[in-house]
């Protein structure tokens, strides 16, 4: 972890153990750097594994109980992969998700899905509970031990950076769809004004598209193999898809024909409901580089609503 990151973490941690009474020792600060240091879902052995390399004097009870700190104060959260075994992963700027687990194996993919989550929201919404804690997790057999071969190595990536590439993977999606929707219907558009309008909207959009490009590949740049982990946010293009406005309005004889206003309309109606999607979209998540990215997002929608909200000519049509 950066060191300034560590920082920040590291004075949470000691602001609750002062909190509760507790001390803060060198050997927690150890348990904390090294558990934040490793990724994936550690027992308390494996954790004491990692801690005896640096430092042997550290003893297992000491790491089971600094783990349990870390959970109650919100760094780590347990995790069971149905084996009887306590598990923990980090919980500090990663977001919530769920687990596909192999029986066999113990493998576990970490996922999260916009869909499921709005799901549940409108079930725990129907019954009127309020959600304090939840856990979904599929259990199977992975390809691999079907086919009793090795499982492939893989390299590790923090959750919460494979999390900001799917998130700006989703704003890329929704860009792209918006860019070819005014295109398409700038080309078929018979009112000249009207046309002019919309590739003056799609301009802007390809210049945004552009710089969300350069984001993700600046990424993938500085951190080698981040392109080839697998997804973490699954996400439906079909559903983005379904936030375009529907044209037929606008069609006389099989003609599209939209003039300056309602061309300026339609981009409006686009562009808020991304915006509102979005934010959406990031007000599901804890403070995380992808929820960010949604946010922002949505922050640049409603950026250019306002652009296009002054250009929209005054006085009746």
């Amino acid at each position: 972890m950066h060191s300034k990151r560590f920082k920040q973490v590291q004075e949470f941690f000691h602001a609750y153990l002062r909190q509760n009474g507790l001390k803060k020792t060198h050997q927690k600060d150890l348990i904390l750097e090294t558990f934040l240091d490793a990724e994936g879902h550690l027992s308390v052995e494996d954790v004491y594994d990692l801690v005896k390399k640096r430092d042997r004097r550290v003893g297992v009870v000491t790491v089971f109980r600094t783990l349990k700190s870390l959970t109650a104060c919100g760094l780590a959260r347990e995790v069971s992969l149905g084996d009887g075994l306590t598990r923990f992963e980090h919980s500090y700027r990663h977001p919530d998700h769920h687990h596909i687990v192999c029986t066999q194996c113990r493998k576990a993919i970490e996922f999260f899905s916009p869909e499921l989550g709005r799901l549940q929201q409108e079930i725990v919404d129907r019954y009127r509970f309020q959600p304090v804690l939840h856990r979904f997790q599929i259990y199977g057999v992975c390809l691999e031990c079907r086919e009793k071969r090795p499982a492939a190595r893989e390299a590790r990536h923090d959750t919460e950076r494979i999390f900001e590439r799917d998130a700006l993977r989703m704003a890329l999606s929704m860009e792209r769809q918006g860019v070819e929707f005014y295109r398409d219907a700038a080309e078929r558009n018979q009112d000249p004004a009207g046309r002019e309008v919309l590739l003056q909207v799609a301009e802007e959009e390809e210049k945004h598209l552009r710089q969300l490009e350069q984001s993700l590949l600046k990424m993938e740049q500085q951190e080698s193999g981040i392109d080839q982990a697998p997804a973490f946010l699954h996400f439906n293009s079909e559903q983005l898809k379904g936030l375009l406005p529907d044209l037929s309005a606008y069609e006389t004889d099989g003609e599209l024909r939209l003039d300056a206003r309602s061309s300026l309309e339609m981009a409006l109606t686009l562009e808020s409901r991304s915006a509102d999607y979005f934010r959406s979209l990031a007000d599901g998540f804890s403070d995380t580089a992808g929820k960010e990215v949604f946010r922002q997002f949505a922050e640049r929608e409603m950026q250019h609503c306002e652009m296009l909200n002054r250009s929209a000519p005054s006085g009746p049509a």
